[in-house]
């Protein structure tokens, strides 16, 4: 079995930040220490008809 080239996404860790507006998400992120634009960024609907923006980083090695 060979290893693949490229790092899939699916070896990653992934930490999801959301927030009812993006100005929060990106707050929330720089709080938690990401900064700078995450690797997806997406709105999904949430309850009551509000969008929830979610920001997607690579989760930091934990040492």
């Amino acid at each position: 079995m060979t290893t693949p080239p490229v790092k899939s996404l699916i070896d990653e860790e992934l930490e999801d930040i959301s927030a009812h507006n993006l100005r929060e998400a990106y707050k929330l992120a720089e709080r938690r220490g990401y900064f700078g634009a995450p690797i997806e960024q997406y709105a999904e609907p949430s309850y009551g008809g509000r969008v929830l923006q979610v920001l997607r980083y690579r989760a930091q090695q934990q040492s």
